[in-house]
């Protein structure tokens, strides 16, 4: 009987201690990201509307990470629209975990106060996670790519579409420096090889947790491009707040 004890005793021991380090090796979520959403509708004496709306998604598929991005701006100033662009990437990274690892991307845009009706790009390249850690992350990519930028034809009528080979350049960071609070700082650029335009596109962060996965988010994000056309600026700015879920 002595013995039986024993024994019990050493299994359950054994147990206790195999939870935790289970716990702590418990693989992360298959499917996660966040979902933003800020409105400004203003009526009386003048009348304004601004909507801005993002989904960033992520999915693990074996040791293929997954990113999806939808980036949606719109704007209206009595009753004339004033601003209007979308925004999708898709983005895989193998392996998903590591220091370093090989990404394919792609993306679109379409903007309605530029000279172009649509610009898609696409990129392969080399990461690496230089800070890996639960309450900051460091990464940086780079690799060659191609961009296609399609003119408009009723403001540049006389000018072929723009393709060039591009470099594609990243770099992410991420803070948690309280047990409620984030700040990010996210900066990617498409670099022309060649004569075409450079776009490159930066936002700065900080969101405060509300409620359960609800949170508050102030953003900053500026886009720059080396050759708008003759009547665009080169540099937009987003000033936004949006309340941010986490899923």
């Amino acid at each position: 009987m002595k013995a039986i004890n024993t024994i019990t005793a050493s299994l359950l021991l054994a147990l206790g201690s195999a939870i935790p380090a289970m716990a702590e090796d418990a693989p992360p979520p298959p499917f996660s990201g966040t979902a933003e959403l800020g409105a400004t509708i203003v009526s009386g004496n003048t009348e304004t509307t601004n909507i801005k709306g993002k989904v960033d998604a992520t999915h693990l598929i074996g040791d293929l990470k997954n990113q999806y991005l939808l980036d949606i701006l719109y704007a209206e100033d009595t009753g004339e629209r004033s601003g209007e662009r979308y925004y999708a990437l898709y983005q895989g990274d193998y392996p998903a975990t590591g220091k370093q690892y090989m990404f394919g991307m792609v993306d679109g845009e379409i903007d309605k106060f530029t000279d172009y009706e649509y610009i898609v790009s696409a990129a392969l390249g080399y990461g690496r996670r230089i800070i890996e850690q639960d309450t900051m992350t460091l990464l940086a990519e780079a690799g060659p790519g191609y961009s296609y930028k399609k003119y408009d034809d009723d403001l540049r009528p006389d000018e072929d579409d723009e393709s060039d080979f591009i470099a594609r350049v990243k770099v992410d960071f991420w803070w948690q420096f309280s047990e409620s609070a984030e700040f990010g700082q996210l900066i990617t650029s498409n670099i022309a090889l060649g004569d075409g335009s450079t776009i490159t596109r930066s936002e700065t962060y900080v969101s405060a947790a509300l409620v359960g996965s609800l949170a508050m988010k102030l953003s900053y994000s500026v886009k720059h491009d080396s050759d708008p056309g003759p009547d665009n600026k080169s540099t937009d700015t987003t000033l936004a707040a949006t309340l941010l879920y986490k899923f």
